[in-house]
């Protein structure tokens, strides 16, 4: 009875794993990326210019996600919006398995649901379909496949180099593989080296035939980096983004997922800020109470991604996920103490492990109520819905409108409806922006011009715009709308001695 209550438990926490993953798409990257894998299928290349945008049209486009966008359109050509929601519940149910079995004990299991309930809460603002939800997947594989190095080292030496391949051709933070791999090992050639000059400090037991096979798998998983479809540009694609964001820092800090966690004010439970800062204090206490048993291959990658995780909230998920292994050990290290203490501690006695085993069936049971009924969605306020579909947050009406009336010239839009526009209007129409920030060069740098209206204008005439569409809640809107609501183009283009164009339809 008290096995099957724990299997049960285990089997409701991945419940809330499959009700988080299961909401209508919502991000609005996911219509370039998908038309982006039609793209590449049909014509059986990866494109290395820009396609989508006609301010951006033939600018260099370093395609780092070509081969999630694949994947991305072969299951939604499969299954449609279906297709693609069932992705990410796949991807969701393999990270969280992984990570649940990277240090596993039968015998505490609920310290595992637990930890990886944080985890998951901590995350699930994240869990949209875009090429990060499989940086997720490969930092769960790549932390279980180490820890378990030593039982079978030749499959971990085929995994990891493999996944650092696809890695490197879905996803920029691909260097995240090596970060960790190359910390996870120097943390278990420093325990060597401490242990000999400070022999209180615990040992590690790595034979010299198994650091050659480490040092082996390090090169071959860094060697796996120039397997990717866009060569040197491919491998330094990180270092550009992270560049980018330093030298358009103005551009970038309106942007509520780059901004530190502890910055965020005025966010209530369950919000992912605050389940991560419990989550950050557990997992420090146990280090702490653990530290006669540290073990320097878990704290260095800890350290580095609790470093990335305070710089901004987006980087929170990936600290957790390192983080979770690193707790559940040390916690069970805890509970190991107090069985040393006691023949038979209160936590495995039949009494308690099956009361706890009831209490987190409930517990899970009640959480996957919250967020099918979209109460958690509606608490954080959060533009989620549970079930299966495009989200009313799209401009679906709008999108109909223009195709019907089939207008002519181009469309002025939002940054942030861009991506649903390239999904329901290319070829036929190409837009003015959409989420790949890094293709657009001197005119992100210039956004902020779109506050004077003779700036706009130029791009009117330029580009032929002949249709806006703004959604009220864009970055475009807080700079065009003072002018828009106070000025019309018309008059804006009389002034400057050009020939007034018919107010187009769609005009905010």
């Amino acid at each position: 009875m008290k096995e099957r209550l724990k299997y049960l438990a285990i089997i409701s926490f991945f419940l809330i794993v499959i009700c988080l993953g299961s909401f209508k798409i919502v991000n609005f990257d996911f219509g370039w990326h998908l038309k982006t894998g039609e793209y590449i299928f049909t014509n059986r290349t990866i494109p290395t210019h820009d396609i989508f945008s006609y301010i951006a049209e033939g600018n260099r486009w370093v395609d780092s996600h070509w081969f999630f966008q694949l994947i991305l359109y072969l299951f939604y050509a499969l299954g449609g919006v279906k297709g693609v929601i069932l992705l990410r519940i796949l991807v969701l149910l393999l990270t969280f398995g992984f990570l649940f079995l990277t240090i596993y004990r039968k015998e505490y299991s609920p310290v595992s649901i637990l930890v990886c309930l944080l985890t998951l809460f901590i995350s699930f603002q994240r869990f949209l379909l875009r090429p990060e939800i499989l940086t997720f997947l490969f930092l769960a594989l790549f932390f279980y496949f180490t820890e378990r190095f030593a039982e079978r080292p030749w499959l971990s030496i085929c995994i990891i180099p493999l996944c650092q391949v696809m890695w490197t051709n879905i996803h920029g933070l691909h260097v995240l593989g090596i970060i960790f791999l190359f910390l996870y090992l120097l943390g278990d050639l420093l325990q060597i080296f401490l242990h000999r000059f400070i022999p209180v400090f615990p040992g590690s037991e790595i034979g010299r035939k198994e650091w050659k096979q480490k040092v082996m798998l390090f090169f071959l998983t860094c060697a796996a980096l120039l397997l990717n479809a866009n060569g040197k540009e491919g491998m330094l694609y990180p270092l550009k983004i992270f560049s980018e964001l330093k030298t358009k820092a103005t551009v970038f800090s309106r942007v509520t997922e780059l901004v530190s966690p502890f910055a965020v004010k005025h966010v209530q439970f369950p919000d992912p800020s605050i389940i991560y800062k419990i989550f950050l204090l557990v997992s420090l206490l146990v280090i702490l109470c653990q530290l006669k048993r540290i073990r320097l291959a878990h704290i260095l990658p800890y350290g580095a991604f609790l470093y990335l995780s305070l710089l901004a909230i987006r980087n929170m998920p990936l600290f957790a996920i390192i983080a979770t292994p690193v707790t559940i050990r040390n916690m069970h290290g805890i509970l190991d103490f107090i069985n040393e203490r006691w023949e038979k501690s209160w936590f495995t006695r039949w009494p308690t492990a099956t009361g706890i085993s009831i209490i987190l069936i409930l517990l899970n049971i009640i959480i996957c109520f919250f967020i099918i009924d979209n109460t958690l969605y509606q608490r954080l306020h959060y533009l989620r819905t549970f079930g299966i579909g495009e989200s009313d947050y799209y401009p679906a009406e709008a999108v109909e409108y223009l195709k019907a009336r089939d207008m002519a010239g181009n469309i002025f839009n939002s940054s942030d409806i861009g991506g649903y526009l390239i999904w329901k209007m290319y070829p036929q129409k190409q837009v003015s922006l959409d989420g790949r920030w890094e293709v657009y060069g001197d005119f992100l740098k210039n956004i902020q011009q779109l506050q004077n209206p003779y700036f706009f204008t130029q791009l009117v005439s330029r580009y032929n715009i002949r249709v806006i569409i703004l959604h009220k809640r864009s970055w475009e809107v807080q700079l065009m709308g003072p002018w828009l609501q106070r000025r019309p183009l018309a008059a804006q283009q009389r002034r400057h001695g050009q020939r007034p164009r018919r107010r187009p339809r769609g005009w905010p």
